[in-house]
């Protein structure tokens, strides 16, 4: 039990500090039709969902008037920038004065008006995906959340609109050329067509999301919305499953089958994938756990057009598992983030928390899973553990609890925040 006090200390601290405020696994996110959105930036998707918050800052003065300027400065582009592709998105994204600027005013807003200000307790707080900016002070917490979101939108518009480098170029770059004459004519299309959607938009972020967006699209990268909401779809069958499951019949909740990318093309499921289903599928028969679940998405190589999770799921009914005991994340991109999406999924569908699951993979996997080297690029990478370590039970197979602290939105990922 390798880092069991650790994670009894963050349980621990957990529930003092935040008590009522805490993440509740009863929360259900609000995705409407915009998954990728939702899972980016959540905050200003719950604004463009709820009317009557949407109407009072869209006659806010202060932030109209920003609302305006951005629309000026897209304007502009289309007027000045002819063929110097690099000059469409240059101002399209949100300045650090603006940001503290609309920060402010929402602090000030979220003092005068119950709609604001009770956000942070109904949505923020329960939700979990903003703990790394929580604040006792709602309106400051609202305030914080808006700089995370803004962060967030700026991001994707260096990476998909200014072709800048990803963490990941190899997996999550652009994908044109930026000295090509394809990269100039989309861009500048992009522009164009960020005035026709949102011309009319007084919201004082919504160009600005919105070109963010598009730019997620035009690069065929809104990964973060696939096969959502897996509840009413691909989980459904497992996630009902849930609700019944007497979990005291078996020694683990759940077997974490992480994903393994092919090596070309042609494969829609790896050798490696193969050899860790089969791994865990031997686990399953045991009855070690009532669940497996499958975990990685479009990843390797470039742009590939099979599913990890998915293909990974057909094998093991294949093998014989029903579907009502296969849960998928097919978002993961990472080791880090099959931990973190797995501790998402076991928390929001009511697994329990304080008692270690496995994780079932080829030896290489599994020995880098539970070393201090995957912890410290978690820290790294995402900020916080997603998990801790339990014992190492074999070449293949240890232990590992699953945190809260892994709904914390990840702003610099898109594809899989």
């Amino acid at each position: 039990m390798k880092k069991l006090p650790l994670f009894l200390l963050l349980l621990l601290l957990a529930s003092f500090c935040w008590g009522q405020d805490s993440p509740q696994s009863s929360y259900r996110p609000v995705l409407g039709d915009k998954p990728a959105q939702s899972k980016n930036v959540y905050l200003l998707h719950l604004i463009e969902q709820m009317p009557e918050l949407k109407s009072l800052l869209e006659k806010d003065v202060i932030l109209a008037e920003m609302a305006s300027d951005k629309h000026v400065l897209l304007s502009n582009s289309l007027i000045n920038c002819g063929k110097e592709a690099s000059c469409y998105p240059a101002q399209m994204g949100f300045t650090a004065q603006e940001i503290e600027l609309v920060a402010q005013r929402l602090v000030q807003l979220a003092t005068q008006h119950s709609a604001l200000s009770k956000i942070p307790k109904e949505h923020l707080a329960p939700s979990g995906m903003y703990q790394m900016n929580v604040a006792d002070d709602p309106a400051v917490f609202l305030a914080n959340a808006w700089k995370q979101d803004a962060t967030a939108i700026n991001h994707i518009i260096s990476v998909y609109a200014k072709g800048q480098k990803p963490n990941y170029p190899n997996i999550d770059s652009l994908g044109m050329s930026l000295q090509s004459s394809s990269y100039r004519a989309n861009i500048q299309a992009l522009n164009e067509l960020a005035s026709v959607k949102y011309g009319d938009s007084k919201l004082f972020y919504q160009l600005t999301l919105g070109y963010a967006m598009d730019a997620l699209a035009m690069a065929r990268f809104e990964r973060a919305g696939d096969f959502e909401p897996m509840m009413e779809h691909e989980n459904m069958a497992a996630y009902q499953a849930v609700k019944t499951t007497d979990w005291k019949e078996y020694n683990y909740p759940l077997i974490l089958i992480p994903g393994a990318g092919t090596e070309n093309y042609l494969d829609s499921l790896s050798s490696g994938g193969v050899l860790r289903c089969q791994l865990a599928f031997e686990a399953y028969s045991k009855k070690k756990a009532p669940f497996i679940l499958v975990s990685g998405g479009y990843v390797h190589p470039y742009k590939v057009l099979h599913n990890e999770a998915i293909e990974m799921k057909r094998y093991l009914l294949k093998l014989g598992v029903p579907e009502s005991a296969i849960l998928i994340d097919p978002h993961a991109r990472h080791t880090t983030t099959n931990m973190r999406n797995t501790a998402r999924i076991m928390f929001r569908y009511g697994f329990p928390m304080d008692r270690p699951s496995i994780t079932v993979t080829t030896p290489a996997q599994s020995a880098y899973i539970y070393s201090d080297a995957m912890h410290n690029r978690c820290m790294k990478e995402l900020g916080y553990h997603p998990y801790s370590n339990g014992k190492r039970l074999s070449a293949t197979t240890a232990e590992f609890y699953p945190l809260i602290s892994s709904l914390q939105i990840d702003t610099d990922e898109p594809l899989d925040p």
